[in-house]
């Protein structure tokens, strides 16, 4: 017969575990409630798959759906068996084997990353920065989430504590590793639930050092050069040549033709590069000597490293009385002083070592442009003829009759 709420509701537990059937179901199958010596109940589904095995499933407890619903999800697991899909024990089984957000991380910094650098599209820093956000960001908020189950509520509960540009670094990041996620399979294609999410917007840095800020480094890293010779030549050589902080230290003496005036990058940010070397840079690297494969070095074991070169930094600012500065900020300087040259966006870009003219043109943007600096010096003659002050000769302009 039929089951009703009733008879669930009354069925007693007895020695042993024992089924009472319901008739309304068809198809091949039966649902039932199963209630055991201990007296758990719930609803089952008996069944045979595709290849004709016998097989059970536990719907649910009566205490959380009712026997109506029951009979619902019963037949539309049915139809789904019948219709050649996944049964409920396979989907949960696929489900517990799902890759979670730190399985797929570690495939991309384990597999992908190392395969990436050996072509030359991704370098160690960036595998490291990578790893670095991973353990800080990512893990603790979505790591043990299956990939297929992140939504763009969690990735934006994760990103929003941190700051502008951290946050946008982390979207980033993330929205990378779902890209992936969709090529590997592991969530089906245009589902990247970062793609929606707002980035922060960031406010560009425009910070350079002044003439008198240049002069008074000068002198604390004169200070400083006793005790940490390697690192204050790295900066000077920075200051000359606007050069990369990463790029600067991992110069190596077979990179550097010092008769030619030319210095190999061979893994920049943007790929393999020659740069030309003004006379100062390369007196500088002349008189540095000559111990191990690294132009600047310490020890000779290995080339003085990123954090050195910024504490050294730090220390020598603040013997200056100088605010606010990064060691990105000499390059900067380099960069607006070629700009107040008149160097247009391609010789920016030769300069920065850009692959393209995107980023020369921010620099462009926020440097002065050297037509305001003609503009202030054809003003002030002007004022001054305008004054009488006899600063300069005013031509009158003469109307030409049509």
């Amino acid at each position: 017969m039929g089951l009703t709420e009733k008879a669930v509701r009354d069925l007693r537990p007895g020695p042993k575990t024992a089924f009472l059937w319901d008739d309304r179901i068809s198809g091949k199958g039966r649902l039932g409630v199963r209630v055991t010596a201990a007296g758990g109940k719930a609803f089952v589904l008996d069944y045979h798959d595709a290849s004709g095995t016998r097989r059970r499933m536990t719907l649910g407890r009566p205490g959380e759906m009712s026997l109506a619903q029951a009979r619902d999800r019963a037949s539309r697991e049915l139809a789904t068996v019948r219709d050649g899909g996944p049964d409920m024990a396979e989907r949960r089984r696929k489900a517990i084997e799902a890759p979670t957000v730190a399985d797929l991380i570690r495939q991309f910094l384990e597999v992908e990353a190392p395969a990436r650098i050996a072509r030359d599209r991704m370098s160690e820093r960036t595998r490291t920065e990578y790893a670095r956000q991973s353990r800080a960001y990512v893990l603790p908020a979505i790591g043990t989430k299956r990939v297929a189950d992140v939504k763009r509520g969690d990735v934006e509960k994760m990103v929003a504590p941190l700051a502008r540009t951290v946050r946008n670094r982390v979207l980033a990041y993330v929205s990378r590793l779902m890209t992936l996620a969709e090529v590997w399979e592991m969530r089906p294609p245009g589902a990247n639930p970062c793609r929606k999410i707002e980035r922060s917007r960031e406010t560009a840095r425009d910070r350079i050092l002044s003439p008198d800020e240049m002069a008074a480094l000068a002198r604390a890293l004169s200070e400083a050069e006793a005790e940490s010779p390697a690192a204050v030549a790295v900066i000077r050589f920075l200051a000359l040549t606007g050069l990369r902080v990463s790029e600067s230290v991992a110069i190596r003496w077979e990179h550097v033709e010092l008769s030619t005036g030319r210095l190999l990058i061979p893994a920049s940010k943007t790929g393999r590069q020659w740069h030309d070397l003004p006379a100062p840079a390369l007196q500088l690297l002349a008189d540095l000597p000559r111990f191990g494969p690294w132009a600047f070095t310490s020890t000779g074991r290995a080339a003085t490293g990123y954090k050195t070169v910024r504490a050294v930094f730090a220390t020598a600012c603040e013997r200056a009385g100088i605010t606010d500065a990064r060691l990105h900020d000499l390059r900067r300087g380099v960069v607006s002083a070629a700009a107040a040259s008149g160097a247009n966006v391609a010789v920016l870009q030769r300069l920065l070592g850009h692959r393209t003219p995107q980023m020369a043109l921010r620099y462009a943007r926020e440097l002065q442009d050297p037509t305001q600096a003609m503009r202030e010096s054809v003003a002030e003659q002007m004022a001054a003829a305008m004054a009488g002050d006899g600063g300069a000769d005013v031509v009158p302009m003469r109307r030409h009759d049509a």
